[in-house]
């Protein structure tokens, strides 16, 4: 007959530890672009006659990449346990991206 190996409980642990987790990548990539996107919307204001629908939006999600990202990015690093926080943790993640990458998309337009 064939031996087969279990799988450990320590392999389970540490695969499951992981699962609910953003990457680091994407929490590197989020605070890299924090300052990017600061500069991007201060000069972002030398636009406002010419385009002022899209400058508006663009000084809301200004506001919101320095203020609502760090946020949203530590709140994606928080050691939590419970399987809901764990969800809402990965969503904050991912979520921390979207002020800064349309700021910076919204400036590159004008």
């Amino acid at each position: 007959m064939h031996e087969t190996t279990s799988v450990l409980p320590a392999d389970r642990a540490a695969e499951t530890r992981a699962v609910g987790r953003v990457s680091i990548w994407v929490t590197a990539a989020t605070v890299a672009l924090i300052p990017v996107a600061f500069l991007f919307g201060c000069l972002a204001g030398m636009a406002q006659e010419v385009h002022p629908q899209t400058v508006a939006v663009l000084i809301v999600f200004w506001f919101a990449s320095w203020t609502a990202t760090p946020v949203l990015v530590v709140a994606s690093r928080l050691p939590l346990k419970h399987p809901t926080l764990t969800r809402a943790r990965r969503w904050a993640g991912w979520l921390a991206l979207l002020p800064p990458t349309v700021t910076i998309l919204l400036s590159l337009g004008l």
